[in-house]
């Protein structure tokens, strides 16, 4: 009974672990992508992001068939809920700042947009630390620490995003232009802020116990 137990638990964490892991190849895609002077390789990367988001509902969907067929899951049923669906959140926000890149036939990208995508990278780090405290069954202050990192990380991604957009508005003649590049701004300040549900998610299951 308690080896069962124990094997439930890992079925669970490990399927954390990768959706987390799954995120954090997605933030180094995306990064890939604002940084390379090649537009010819824009559509192959979108293409990998892309698989990486359909990797992250496969592992989200695997998580709800355990927790059907699973009478003892390691934590609440709504938290696993939750936590799944944050992390798909984040995934799902990168894929839409890839895609709006990629359709919008952006040929050059911004600063900010530059800045913002290091910053998905970190956050997306932070929150891969952040499910594997899961797994340790005593409490540290390292959650706490991490949200405190993902918050900043919050924090410098809005003032980058306000900033551009206001420089957007000033500078850009091209009302087109200025559209595209508002939303990519927006979907990349999106993604930054759904690291943060992920960590507010994790930061209420170890208050719950």
């Amino acid at each position: 009974m308690l080896s069962n137990f124990l094997t439930n638990r890992a079925l669970f964490f490990d399927q954390f672990d990768l959706a987390a892991n799954n995120v954090v190849e997605m933030a180094r895609l995306l990064q890939t992508v604002v940084e390379t002077d090649d537009r010819s390789d824009l559509e192959a990367m979108y293409e990998k992001i892309n698989k990486k988001e359909n990797l992250g509902d496969d592992i989200t969907h695997k998580i709800n068939l355990y927790l059907n067929k699973i009478i003892f899951p390691p934590l609440t049923r709504p938290n696993i809920h939750a936590l799944a669906s944050a992390l798909d959140d984040v995934a799902d926000a990168i894929h839409e700042a890839g895609g709006r890149m990629y359709l919008y036939a952006i040929d050059e990208f911004s600063p900010a947009i530059k800045q913002i995508a290091i910053i998905i990278l970190k956050a997306s780090l932070e929150v891969e630390k952040a499910v594997k405290i899961l797994r340790k069954t005593k409490k540290t202050g390292e959650l706490p620490m991490i949200c405190r990192h993902i918050k900043n990380y919050v924090n410098m991604a809005d003032q980058v995003y306000y900033h551009a957009v206001a420089n957007l508005f000033a500078d850009e003649k091209n009302a087109i232009k200025l559209i595209k590049y508002r939303e990519i701004l927006l979907s990349l300040e999106t993604s930054v802020n759904k690291c943060k549900g992920v960590t507010d998610v994790l930061n209420t299951i170890m208050i719950n116990g």
